[in-house]
């Protein structure tokens, strides 16, 4: 065995391998390698973790520095962007910020410092905030109130201050605040803001002013009047107190409008305002409720001290003259007058009274007053029938009108078609049928009656085939002054005509005399426009007010009716029946035929027969009936003393 192994030991300094070049495999299979050279990691194991653990750990540092720098630029641009919202809103909202300590010391001062401060705000700073308003002899500062806000460590919101300076103009400032506490609870100081408001504070103060005085006048305006009306109800409800409640409106001062315009008017508006304003007491409340008319409240006054007070006020107003260029104007007044008592009333119960009241006193002459004591049964009366005339829009949304027809008789010989007039009711929220005698008159005082007046004729021809049917009749309609003189009543009568089937000749409106008289250049374009279609025409209430024949031969219409207040005593009336007979006869030398109303018995029918008169109308020949019935359901009970008509 010892023949066929060897042993190989190389030892050359440790390198005997690598120094001649033998490696591992080139050994025999049995070889054993005693000693080997190490390897570099071998050698150098610590020093390679120590760099590698060196290295990773450089990384790390250089990873978190830069997430350090990162979040410190993220961090600086939402300071800056802080920084920014904060001067934006501090220019918007505040001129100065301040900080006061415990003590109560100036701390911290930036912003725009007022011109009117010696010091610097260098200098400001350290010294307590009553020595800084020290300074100020012209400030006005209530330190009283400053401090107990402060002693109460309560927040300061909207504390005012005013600085008056040397030209006299007066600026305001406002501050804002809240008290700083650190985590134990402990006072620190206040921290807040200063603007100026000078502006906003006087555009509040001018809004409102206007909001309570009337910008031509400088009286109280109609809000600030109610107001203190309302007051002065109270005062006498709770305490008994009398005062009195007055209505002014000036007579003839439309005239002044009209021919010298507007801006006149105002000026004389404003000086009336004036003389009126030193002529009551201090303590009574003038205001302008609108256009030329004022209220004035009289307080603790008795009614016979206000009508000696309102007696002044006339005749200071009649005994001024307003002078314009080369004109020269007066004007009255007239004044309605209701006590303010302990009874159970309110303010707007009263305003409706004395408004009443003032036109009862124009109704009596003008340049007067009138007291509307709550006995007044004439006043109870009109305010009736104003708050019909008030609701006769209503009326007319809720089908409360409805329309009746009387007959019209022919006398001397037979007509082909009946001739029936068209008469109108109202049916009140009770359920009661109301006559035109008691609204008509007083739409056409308020400008209603021309509501009135289309609704009526509207219905008539778009329903006439309906309403009427075969013998169709002739159909009277009565119109007021106010529609005769308006262009657009005329477009909407001749398009109803023209957009209906109804034969125009069929259609026949009465106009009174006292409205042709009134209107008579308009009544001519009226009758010319409508008679060229064939429409005819009837002239009512003739010989009811200054009667004349002249004007006739210019008012081409077809019919005369003859007033009944005429009529009715023809039997008994000798002069009544001469007139009667007269109107008929000049009638029929004009070519009309003639109407008699109010005829309400046979003896009166035989008279007329007797003289002629073509036609008759009254109870006699015919009572009213329902034509339609709008909102009823049921008949209607009939006026049987009454033949009221539409206007």
């Amino acid at each position: 065995m010892l023949e066929n192994a060897f042993i190989l030991i190389v030892t050359v300094e440790g390198h005997g391998t690598k120094r001649f070049g033998i490696q591992p495999d080139d050994l025999p299979p049995d070889s054993e390698l005693l000693y080997a050279d190490p390897s570099f990691y071998e050698h150098y194991k610590t020093l390679v973790w120590g760099t590698s653990f060196g290295f990773l750990s450089t990384l790390l540092v250089i990873g978190l520095l830069i997430e350090v720098l990162r979040r410190r630029a993220a961090a600086a641009i939402i300071l800056q962007e802080n920084e920014q919202r904060y001067r934006d809103l501090a220019e918007v909202g505040a001129d100065i910020f301040w900080e006061i300590d415990a003590a109560l010391n100036l701390s911290h001062l930036s912003g725009k410092l007022p011109s009117h401060l010696s010091l610097s705000p260098h200098e400001l700073l350290g010294k307590p905030y009553r020595e800084i308003f020290a300074q100020l002899s012209t400030v006005d500062f209530e330190s009283n109130h400053f401090e107990s806000l402060i002693a109460a460590r309560q927040p300061i919101k909207d504390f005012i201050f005013r600085l008056r300076e040397s030209d006299n103009a007066v600026r305001i400032f406002k501050l804002n605040g809240r008290p700083i506490f650190d985590k134990q609870h402990q006072f620190l100081g206040y921290r807040g803001v200063q603007r100026e408001i000078t502006e906003e504070y006087n555009l509040a103060q001018t809004l409102a002013y206007q909001a309570t005085y009337d910008s031509l006048t400088g009286l109280i305006n109609r809000t600030e009047f109610d107001t203190c009306l309302r007051a002065a109800v109270l005062r006498a409800q709770q305490y008994g107190t009398a005062s009195v409640l007055c209505y002014l409106d000036l007579d003839q001062f439309k005239i002044v409008n009209d021919t010298a315009g507007h801006l006149v008017g105002d000026q004389l508006l404003s000086e009336l305002a004036h003389l009126l304003k030193q002529s009551v007491r201090p303590d009574d409340h003038l205001g302008r409720l609108g256009g030329d008319e004022f209220g004035l409240i009289i307080e603790n006054c008795s009614v016979e001290h206000g009508q000696q007070i309102c007696q002044t006020l006339i005749d200071k107003v009649l005994n001024y003259r307003f002078k314009w260029q080369d004109r020269q104007f007066n004007v009255g007044v007239s004044i309605g007058m209701v006590p303010i008592t302990c009874a159970q009333t309110t303010a707007t119960e009263l305003l409706s009274r004395v408004d009443l009241a003032c036109y009862k006193a124009k109704d009596l002459g003008r340049g007067r007053s009138y007291i509307a004591n709550c006995d007044d049964l004439e006043l109870e009366m009109r305010q009736t029938q104003m708050a019909r005339v008030a609701n006769i829009s209503q009326a007319l949304e809720e089908n409360r009108f409805f329309l009746m027809q009387q007959p019209i008789q022919p006398l001397t010989q037979p007509e082909p078609h009946p001739h029936v007039e068209i008469l109108l009711r109202l049916i009140d929220e009770h359920g009661q049928v109301i006559s035109p005698g008691h609204f008509i008159l007083i739409a056409e005082r308020y400008g209603m009656i021309a509501l009135i007046d289309r609704w009526v004729v509207e219905t008539v021809i778009k329903q006439y085939e309906h309403l009427f049917p075969q013998p169709q009749p002739l159909v009277s309609i009565n119109l007021s002054g106010a529609s005769l003189s308006d262009n657009r009543f005329i477009e909407f009568v001749l398009k109803l005509i023209h957009q209906s089937t109804l034969d125009p000749h069929r259609l026949c409106f009465e106009i009174t005399e006292t409205a042709a008289i009134s209107h008579l250049e308009q009544v001519k374009v009226f009758i010319k426009e409508f008679k060229a279609i064939g429409v005819k025409f009837a002239l009512d209430d003739f010989g009811s007010g200054v009667s004349s024949f002249g004007y006739l031969r210019s008012l081409p219409v077809d019919f005369l009716k003859i007033d009944g207040s005429l009529v009715r005593h023809i039997v008994d009336e000798r002069c009544d029946r001469t007139i009667v007979d007269l109107v008929n006869q000049v009638a029929h030398m004009m070519g009309m035929r003639t109407i008699a109303e109010f005829v309400e018995d046979t003896d009166i029918l035989a008279q007329l027969k007797k003289m002629g008169v073509d036609y008759v109308q009254g109870y006699a020949v015919g009572e009213p009936m329902p034509l339609t019935l709008g909102a009823c359901t049921e008949t209607l009970p009939i006026d049987t003393k009454s033949e009221w008509s539409t206007p």
